[in-house]
Order: structure tokens, then sequence, then C-alpha cells
């Protein structure tokens, strides 16, 4: 298997279609073109010596350039290790070092690393990829034959965010690609080659690598990138390009609900989909109002190969509601700390059983035992199981607040603070006390021009949580500190 059979088994008659359109310089290009420049890469890594194994970091931002790449370095049996982008040149050698690659392809100088990056890595600045594309030195008629990958063989090393702990490379097969295009078939879109999806997530995250790319070089439908994120490009993007389908993250659709002009895209989309993060309780009823669409939730997590349940086509019954896993190809159970299951409505730990779940994480045999055991897969997040069979996420194991040895969800704080006329979002985190271990605070974003007091937030929660729930302390800012992917940084508050 190789994920590149999607784009070159295409059909004659689908090769003129665009494939992938540049929002930022309006570059397209077709499925065959995109082809003929995998090929022309392919032969050009081949010619540095790269055999199949071999390790090939990327740092390049959304893209046509960014696609070439990674495809080019599947054909050839190379394994891709995808560094995010807004990853400055101090930070990058530590996934190149962490993840063994031989060979670094980024928009950056070399001088941008000093002496940061060891001598034996290959360097590639991306413009040398965009020379071979544009000439016919790697042009020839000789076929190159694509590699196939066995069914345990590592394909892509996808690193975790590090939101939680040190970033760890998680090791991901062909076969988790092909799993996650029936996951997709079974639970979220069945694309039309009509379709037009929009990404400004990052490519070197697994929702524009994984959750975009595969199915839509399956069902030959186009994807609009977008190298950052801004409400008023999105918009006009979502206008200009027939966008049917936009991917976010909780904060992106926060910004989108705040810009004045969101009910020009009124019923315009066919779908929009969040994930990354617990998403806000009245930011989808609000995005439903705005935009004539639902806001469809999945949960899941790199080591999962993204997918593990979703929501779609309805509104949230409860915060942290995130749906039903894909029928027939993951088992989702909660368990206690004993690793037995609990009943419906019992709070414990999410772990799974099926295809597409990762070999392990890369170099850390002691984390992957922790995570993977007999076959299941430990999330580390707690939620319970509806009597409807849908699951709700509770928040990170790490995350639950410990007030006297009673645990409190995060989820279950911030959905009482943001259901308050004057609140936009909220976050809450546990802070020493001498007393209880533990107390609650909250940080939270007023609406423009409130005079909500701490006070009148402590009173209106009180009248809604047990007293232990209530927060001691309130901090009032203006937004929260995010790491790349637009997750909240609970650390960094910590710290606040």
């Amino acid at each position: 298997m190789n994920y590149c059979e999607l784009l070159f088994n295409t059909k004659e008659a689908d090769l003129g279609k665009e494939i992938i359109i540049d929002g930022e310089s309006g570059r397209r290009i077709t499925f065959d073109e995109l082809k003929r420049e995998v090929l022309k890469v392919s032969r050009f890594l081949k010619s540095r010596g790269y055999k199949p194994g071999t390790i090939i970091s990327t740092h390049l931002y959304n893209g046509a350039e960014a696609v070439v790449v990674f495809l080019a370095i599947q054909y050839i049996g190379c394994v891709v290790c995808l560094v995010d982008p807004l990853f400055k040149a101090d930070e990058v050698p530590y996934y190149i070092q962490d993840s063994d690659a031989q060979c670094l392809i980024t928009y950056l100088d070399k001088n941008e690393f000093e002496t940061s990056l060891e001598s034996n890595v290959d360097f590639i600045n991306i413009n040398e990829i965009n020379d071979v594309c544009k000439k016919n030195k790697h042009n020839s008629q000789r076929k190159l034959k694509m590699y196939r990958f066995k069914g345990k063989e590592l394909a892509m090393l996808l690193y975790t965010s590090g939101s939680t702990s040190t970033p760890k490379g998680v090791m991901l097969t062909t076969e988790c690609f092909y799993t996650f295009l029936k996951k997709n078939h079974i639970s979220m879109y069945r694309y039309e080659p009509c379709d037009r999806l929009l990404c400004f997530v990052p490519f070197s995250h697994g929702f524009g690598s994984i959750s975009l790319l595969i199915p839509a070089l399956f069902y030959k439908s186009a994807i609009v990138f977008l190298k950052t994120f801004h409400p008023s490009r999105v918009v006009n993007i979502i206008l200009k390009e027939n966008i049917s389908h936009i991917f976010g993250v909780p904060a992106h659709y926060q910004q989108l609900l705040r810009y004045a002009d969101i009910d020009l895209i009124y019923k315009k989309l066919k779908a929009a989909f969040c994930s990354a993060a617990p998403l806000n309780f009245s930011v989808s009823n609000q995005w439903y109002e705005k935009t004539g669409v639902y806001l469809d939730e999945g949960y899941g997590m790199s080591e999962s190969t993204t997918l593990i349940s979703t929501r779609m086509s309805r509104l949230p019954k409860v915060a942290g509601d995130v749906g039903y896993p894909p029928d027939g190809i993951i088992d989702l159970e909660v368990v206690d700390e004993n690793g037995l299951a609990v009943e419906d409505g019992i709070i414990g730990e999410l772990r799974l059983k099926g295809r597409g779940l990762m070999l392990g994480y890369y170099n850390r045999p002691g984390e992957t035992r922790q995570r993977l055991k007999d076959g299941w897969l430990y999330t580390g997040d707690l939620g319970y199981k509806s009597a409807d069979g849908s699951f709700v996420i509770s928040g990170r194991n790490t995350e639950f607040i410990n007030v006297a040895g009673l645990k409190i969800s995060p989820i279950e704080v911030e959905s009482a603070i943001n259901s308050h006329e004057d609140v936009v979002d909220s976050v809450a985190i546990g802070v020493e006390d001498e007393i209880y271990g533990e107390v609650v605070k909250a940080f939270i974003i007023k609406k423009e021009n409130s005079s909500l007091k701490e006070r009148e937030i402590i009173k209106y929660v009180s009248k809604k949580l047990a007293g232990f729930k209530v927060p001691k302390y309130i901090s009032y800012v203006s937004e929260f500190p995010r790491n790349n992917i637009g997750k909240i940084d609970r650390n960094a508050l910590k710290n606040m």
C-alpha cells in the first residue's frame, strides 16, 4: 500500500480537475500536474541517495509545495516527519534529532540555523524543490516504481503537540491512512468531486495531512490552502472559491463568530468541522444561528490516526458531546483505574481498540507501554458513555482539578461560566491551596464593554455548581495563550 495510490489511480477524466488551490498566490494545480511534480521530486530525492525507510523531515507552510514534497517522500518509501512551519529555527532541531531524520526540507535559509543543525543532516531549501518542479532535469520518461509499504511498516512520524508533555513522534503506517479513509466514509463526509475544502490548519498537523488530504485525493475534491488564519480572509475565500467544507479548531470558530461580516456566509457552506480541542457549548449554537449549518465535532488524537468519534449534523446535547465512534472499526469504552468497564454515565478513562492505531512512540518504549496495553490505546481522556451510546468528554486526566480529594472536570466549570450572557469564553484550572490541595481558578474573556465583576460571576456559578466547584479566583484576560494548532496552553495559564 502507498498513500500515493490515491493520486496515481486517478481516472483520465479527472486528471484536468483542480486538486490544490493556493489561497494566497492564486496558484492552481490539477491532478495531472500534481502527479508530474510528485514524480519529479521523487526522482530528485532518489538522486540524493534516499532509500525506503529513510526519515525525511518537512518544515513547510500550507500549500502545493507541502503536498508535493509529502507525496514524493511517500512515493519512494521514505518516512515523512512533519514539523510545524510556525516553529522557528531554534525549535526545529529538536524534531530532527528526536526523529533521526537524515534530511530537512524547509522554507528557511540554512544560515538561520547557525550551528543548531547537525552537520550530517542534508539541508534542502524549498526553492531547490521549486526549481526541480519547473525544470525537466528529473522529468525522465523511464517509469519510477512506487514503493509498496507493508502492513506494519513505518510511513509517517506525526508529533504530538507537547501540550501535556515533551512532543513525541507518533509512528503511523499506510494501513492507518486507509483505515482513516474508511472511518471518514462511515462517520464524517462522503465528498463529491464538486466539493471544495478549505484548509487553514497547519498541514503538519494530522488534521491537514490526514483528515483533509486523504479524502480529497480519494473523492477527487479540491483543497484550498491558506498559510495563516484570519477571519476576513477566510470569509472572502469561502465566497470567492465556493468553499463547501471548512475545518478548524475552537479558537478559529470563536474568532469567525466575532467577525462583523460572518453573515455573508449564511447557508453558503455544506458543513463545518471542529476538532483538536473541546468546543465551547455556546459556540455550536451560535455557529448554527449565524451560518445555517451545524458545527460538527470530532474527537481524536495523533495516536489513533486522528478520528475516534464524531457528532454530526446536530447540536451538542451537553458540553463535551462528541457523538459516536465509526461502527465496525473502533471499539470505544470507558474504564476505571483498574481497566474494568464502568456503567453508562460513570466517568472513567476512554480507551479504544481497532484498526488504525499507532505502532507506538518513536524511540520511547516505556511511554508506548503506558499507552498501548493488550491491544487497547489508553487515551488519557476522561469521559462517559451516554444512554444513547454517544460519548461525552470531561477533560484530560491531567487537567482535572483535585479539591480535597474531589475531582472536578474543567469543562463542567467552563460550561457554567460560559452560560453567562457577558462571557465569551473561559478556562478553569487548579491552583495550589494550603488547605484543599487545589482550588479552582477561572480565566475569563468578557464581552466587549461588559462591566461584569468577579463577585457577580462567582455568585452566578454558585447557583449552578456545588460549592467546591465554584472558582475561588477569577482573572479577566483579553485572550488565552495557545499553542501552534490553537489548543489552550494551560501550563502557561498556571504561570500567569
